[in-house]
């Protein structure tokens, strides 16, 4: 083993939005042993860092799921950005459709400056029904996408592309699963972009070059590893381009079960250290 890259979001971190402490140990006894880390998250590259400096934790950055690379020391290896008549097409048909939509550069994260009542909007309207959204998670899911660094509401989507700002990816989420399909198919023919999904009741759109697969070979190229001495662990869909590229693919405990499918070993929960168990394995160590 010479590369480990894990995911962040319900991977590395808790659902309080933490590294565990067993977590960090493991993946400095990794980096101990020579083992380079890498984290691979959709975050932009300031939230992801700003994560990393919270733990002290120096890693390889994978953001925006693949759209950027940055070294231990905070070097730019990668920034694929999308075409700026692409952008204004798919944040006008959100926007004017009531969707709620971020806009993630490398600079801020733009959002309807209502987005939190765009939100509780689609949660009424699905009350009585049986997709009726359980008040805990809609607190729950309000907390993970409003926690984020760099959070900059915005009164008309004019705003976002007047700023004159490289973008990386555009993030919807809704949770109406009839609306969200709608919105998926109005985007999925577009060939220049990238989808894919990273929470439950989104998607996510980037460069179609941008990929934590491609992401992750091009640091295992510099630093002429092969893939085949690689793990990777994650739990959503963002995360299969590495898991399909890598000899060791572990899935979260708390992944869904076609993320299981395509990985070799299941690993505990993001609530049960599933990082460290993972890791200590791979190293031959018992937690």
């Amino acid at each position: 083993m010479k590369l480990i890259a894990t995911d962040l979001d319900r991977t590395l971190l808790n659902e309080q939005h933490e590294i565990s402490e067993e977590n960090i140990i493991a993946i400095r006894q990794a980096q101990e042993r020579g083992i380079e880390v890498v984290i691979a998250t959709g975050r932009t590259y300031f939230d992801a860092l700003s994560i990393c400096k919270q733990y002290d934790l120096k890693t390889y950055l994978i953001t925006y799921n693949g759209a950027s690379i940055h070294t231990k020391e905070g070097q730019p290896l990668l920034a694929l950005t999308m075409e700026r008549n692409d952008v204004t097409y798919m944040v006008k048909w959100l926007d004017e459709n009531d969707y709620y939509y971020e806009v993630s550069t490398d600079k801020k994260i733009y959002t309807p400056g209502n987005g939190k009542e765009r939100l509780k909007r689609e949660a009424d309207g699905l009350k009585g029904t049986k997709f009726a959204i359980e008040p805990s998670y809609f607190a729950e899911t309000l907390d993970q996408i409003f926690s984020q660094i760099g959070m900059t509401p915005v009164k008309h989507y004019g705003e976002i592309m007047s700023a004159n700002e490289g973008v990386y990816k555009v993030f919807c989420f809704s949770f109406d699963d009839k609306k969200r399909q709608i919105a998926i198919n109005q985007f999925a023919g577009m060939k220049q972009f990238m989808m894919t999904s990273s929470l439950a009741n989104n998607f996510e759109l980037g460069h179609k070059d941008a990929s934590k697969g491609n992401a992750l070979q091009i640091i295992a190229d510099q630093l002429q590893i092969s893939l085949t001495q690689a793990m990777a662990i994650g739990d959503n869909y963002n995360d299969v381009s590495m898991m399909e590229r890598v000899k060791y693919s572990v899935a979260m405990g708390n992944a869904n079960d076609d993320i299981k499918k395509v990985c070799n070993y299941v690993t505990d929960s993001n609530e049960q250290n599933g990082v460290a168990h993972a890791i200590q394995k791979f190293l031959g160590r018992d937690m």
